[in-house]
């Protein structure tokens, strides 16, 4: 089983790896705002798991495993980032719900969003009419 952690630093590792696959530790940590040493931690974590290789005291690279895996997060955040914008989270909120739901959410739940995001994109009057009806029915946050 994947860790939310784990998965956070899969994700990242995935977005700032370089053309030649290396992911610089220290680079991961400042992405992450983490110490230097819990990276070192979760490298032999990961690399446990087979998402990744590192040289010891040097760089890490992705697996064919981290990647995919890495490409599921990315792609698993968009669906979620789409979602929120679409049912009117507004701009100031949706990193700390992203942060809060993402590493959390099942894959089967990430499947459903999908298709509720394919289904209100299509029709630009379906998303208007929920508007609407969320707009009436929702009372104003606090």
């Amino acid at each position: 089983m994947v860790t939310a952690v784990a998965k956070q630093y899969l994700k990242n590792m995935y977005i700032i790896v370089n053309p030649t696959n290396q992911v610089i530790p220290s680079q991961l940590a400042n992405t992450l705002s983490v110490n230097p040493s819990n990276v070192s931690k979760m490298t032999r974590k990961l690399a446990k798991h087979g998402w990744i290789e590192y040289e010891h005291y040097g760089k890490m690279y992705l697996t064919k495993k981290g990647k995919q895996l890495g490409q599921t997060l990315v792609k698993n955040h968009e669906v979620l980032e789409q979602f929120l914008k679409m049912i009117g989270v507004e701009d100031a909120y949706i990193v700390k719900e992203l942060y809060e739901i993402e590493f959390h959410i099942s894959p089967y739940l990430i499947k459903q969003i999908e298709i509720l995001n394919q289904y209100f994109s299509q029709d630009e009057l379906r998303l208007q009419s929920f508007y609407q009806f969320r707009n009436n029915t929702i009372p104003p946050l606090l």
